[in-house]
């Protein structure tokens, strides 16, 4: 069990910071800032300041971070599916996108490719946006650590906070063409 605490520690670690490093690429992208002298350098400082400070408070405060807080078969079933359902959508984003988009390089490198509106994007605009909280939350649910599933809530939000970053960046990119694509299509597969 001390291996999978290290590894929930260690992924909810990386994810903290993950949603405003995208909120500040978009919009370094979208103002044209990207490629500005020494941007990358200072937004990767950042970066690395944050993860070194995470670090040291996971360090100090490990022990009181997964407290089993329930243990519930209900639970862990739901858990269970939840997990699968991030898995799910992980696999379609990843056959729909491909690894180069997953990871972002079609706005660092400022290239106007094809809006891709099939697949899992017929259904919702951000999939990769519910997955990442999924994950959290069926984590949670299975193993019975309440913080989990108050990260995935923190993911949700701030996550949806990002998506809204990255729409006016798309919208920059794409115009009308993705205005058409957001009246039709819900952010997170609800309307």
């Amino acid at each position: 069990m001390v291996i999978i605490e290290l590894f929930l520690i260690l992924f909810m670690c990386l994810m903290i910071p993950i949603p405003w490093i995208i909120i500040s690429i978009h919009i370094l992208v979208k103002e044209k800032l990207w490629n500005v002298k020494h941007i990358k350098k200072y937004l990767l400082i950042s970066i690395l300041i944050i993860y070194t400070i995470l670090g040291y408070l996971i360090y100090q405060y490990y022990q009181f971070i997964l407290i089993k807080t329930f243990d519930n078969l209900i639970l862990k079933i739901l858990g269970i599916v939840i997990l699968i359902l991030a898995l799910l959508i992980e696999l379609f984003t990843t056959k729909i996108l491909g690894t180069k988009r997953i990871f972002g390089s079609t706005e660092l490198k400022r290239k106007k490719e094809e809006l891709i509106t099939q697949g899992i994007y017929k259904f919702a605009r951000h999939p990769r946006y519910l997955e990442h909280p999924f994950w959290f939350l069926g984590l949670g649910l299975l193993f019975g650590y309440q913080l989990l599933i108050f990260f995935a809530f923190y993911l949700f939000i701030s996550l949806s906070i990002a998506a809204y970053f990255e729409e006016q960046e798309l919208i920059t990119r794409y115009g009308k063409q993705y205005l058409e694509y957001k009246k039709k299509v819900p952010a997170f597969f609800i309307r």
